[in-house]
């Protein structure tokens, strides 16, 4: 059994933050391109859509088309088509704002489309086509791997229903979007 006396003490060491280093490390690694011709698989926080892929058409002008299916024994298939359009102003940098312009058909059947007062409307269908733009910006890490977060303008809101009923809403009008994600370039 250690007595008090045997006890070693351990000298406290600060470290300093890692997150500048860290990010001065990855900025430090050289830029890959995404010249004309490469393929990107993206995964976004954008709702509805998860993952697409995108074919760079020149060195900065992109096309990214994407698919999202699901299923539940509730409500049935659900599922959405999108493109998107994306130009970036400085492709050959590590840093590259771009301005970007999609458009989203979805198949939802726990989608309940409801009126600016909040109201449902009852002779809403579950096909939905949503459409945008906006403005976002690419940072390439290393490994072909980029972060990607962008503001969107779209035409319509979607919003969770509270609960565990799993429903969304869709209201008409435009509201801004923020999604982040990543890409991955295959050259």
């Amino acid at each position: 059994m250690a007595r008090a006396r045997d006890c070693v003490a351990v000298p406290e060491v600060k470290m300093r933050p890692a997150l500048p280093t860290l990010a001065l490390l990855v900025l430090s690694v050289p830029a890959m391109a995404q010249d004309r011709g490469s393929f990107v698989l993206d995964a976004m926080t954008t709702p509805g859509r998860h993952f697409g892929l995108g074919y760079y058409l020149t060195d900065g002008l992109s096309v990214r088309p994407s698919l999202g299916v699901g299923y539940s024994d509730l409500y049935g298939t659900s599922f959405d088509l999108g493109v998107d359009l994306r130009w970036e102003m400085a492709p050959g940098h590590r840093v590259s704002p771009y301005a970007t312009g999609g458009l989203n058909y979805f198949r939802e059947p726990y989608l309940q489309q409801i009126d600016a007062t909040g109201s449902p409307l009852t002779t809403a269908s579950q096909d939905v086509t949503r459409y945008g733009a906006g403005l976002g910006v690419r940072a390439r890490l290393k490994y072909n791997i980029s972060l990607v977060a962008e503001g969107l303008v779209m035409n319509s809101a979607l919003r969770d229903v509270p609960g565990p009923s799993g429903l969304q809403t869709l209201q008409s009008g435009a509201h801004f979007e923020g999604a982040l994600g990543v890409s991955y370039v295959f050259n």
